[in-house]
């Protein structure tokens, strides 16, 4: 993997404003709000970025084919050097990964939305990686799809194939992904495993090499409403207490007979079961499903808005809302973000 210094020391050294304007210039399509850090370089035949992407400091990636999503975040020092590398809505690459490895025609990375691929992992897409939405790559993982150094001619084993994660797997730290691999939806893979054949979906699976350990309802709880309403309580409580930590002012969590608010006196959020009526506060959580009328209604009031079950929210720039959605991503909770 080669480090492009020279386009670092002179496009790189541009200001955001500057970049933007210099990939235009280039055929990019770039949305509004994207912001490139320092000494940050992208070298490409094909660029698509939406709407508030960001590229942070030192930070190169070298494709043939780059398409980022909306509200993406590509952190400091993280290196890309591969063919393709798309990356849908609201997903994040942390800090020091590096992606790339030996190239093939199909070496592609493909990372769908809401996925946040932790610091210090190394990605190999010699062949295609695909994750899921909603998939989360813990700190130092390793993903190889191909594994060779010693002849295969002389009898030694060489290994090339695709690896596959899919919707809402959990990798903690320091998971192997060897080639030729499937990991099941919503499977979960305890941390220092290695993988070495299919995990199927909604499964516990740990050890070198992983096995699985526990499956479906003896893994998944499944609650009720009433223990799901208890939860979010407890969500927006906690909530209150880090802002008012954070903060260091006043800031409360209160019951009251349609449900509760976060009360900070600037940025109140209010809770409740369902929508009766368009409160006066800006942020509104509601435990859902909304219907398409009701989503509709609070969008046109102007509102923030987010809806549990039905797993939604409206981008809102309104104070609050971008600190609520950091909250429920701390308990997994992953909202498909809508344009109002």
């Amino acid at each position: 993997m080669s480090i492009p210094i020279g386009k670092m020391i002179t496009v790189g050294l541009l200001p955001s404003p500057l970049k933007r304007m210099y990939y235009r210039m280039q055929g990019a399509r770039i949305g509004k709000g994207v912001k490139f850090g320092l000494l940050s370089v992208i070298t490409a035949r094909e660029i698509e970025i939406g709407d508030n992407s960001s590229i942070g400091f030192l930070t190169f990636i070298t494709v043939r084919k780059l398409k980022l999503g909306k509200r993406v975040k590509i952190h400091s020092t993280v290196a890309v050097d591969t063919n393709e590398l798309s990356v849908g809505d609201d997903s994040a690459i942390m800090e020091q990964v590096v992606i790339g490895g030996m190239l093939t025609p199909r070496s592609k990375l493909t990372i769908g939305k809401r996925v946040k691929i932790f610091p210090y992992s190394f990605l190999n897409p010699t062949e295609p990686i695909t994750i899921d939405d909603d998939a989360g790559i813990g700190g130092a993982n390793y993903i190889f799809t191909h594994g060779s150094w010693q002849s295969q001619l002389d009898g030694f084993p060489v290994s090339f194939g695709p690896v596959h994660i899919q919707r809402g797997v959990w990798f903690p730290w320091r998971v192997f992904v060897m080639p030729n691999v499937t990991v099941g939806e919503y499977a979960t893979i305890g941390a220092g495993s290695i993988i070495t054949k299919d995990i199927p979906a909604r499964s516990l699976a740990a050890g070198s090499p992983a096995k699985v350990l526990r499956t479906g309802a003896e893994y998944i709880k499944e609650h009720s409403a009433e223990e799901k309403d208890a939860m979010v309580r407890t969500m927006l409580k906690d909530h209150a207490e880090f802002v008012a930590f954070k903060e260091e002012r006043s800031v409360t969590w209160e019951e009251d007979a349609r449900g509760g608010r976060v009360n900070d006196g600037e940025r109140s959020v209010r809770y409740a079961l369902s929508m009766d009526g368009i409160p006066e506060e800006q942020v509104l959580v509601y435990m859902g499903p909304l219907s398409e009328r009701d989503r509709s209604e609070l969008t046109a009031s102007g509102k923030a808005w987010f809806d549990i079950l039905g797993k939604t929210t409206v981008f809102s720039d309104r104070p609050g809302w971008q600190e609520v959605r950091d909250m429920f991503s701390r308990y997994g909770v992953r909202f498909n973000v809508i344009d109002s």
